[in-house]
């Protein structure tokens, strides 16, 4: 057990690595819908004010 420990110490954790990617595709996905959905939502409440 101590030996795998010591082994991964130098390296990235799995969940850092996985947790980095996660937030890159959730920013990719942002920017590319980011510009659609605003206009989305802005016609919906010009929509409701009448």
């Amino acid at each position: 057990m101590h030996e795998r420990w010591s082994d991964e110490r130098g390296s990235i954790p799995e969940w850092v690595m996985l947790l980095v990617m996660g937030i890159g595709v959730v920013m990719a996905l942002w920017a590319i819908v980011q510009p659609n959905l605003s206009s989305i939502v802005s016609d919906a409440l010009n929509q409701l004010r009448g």
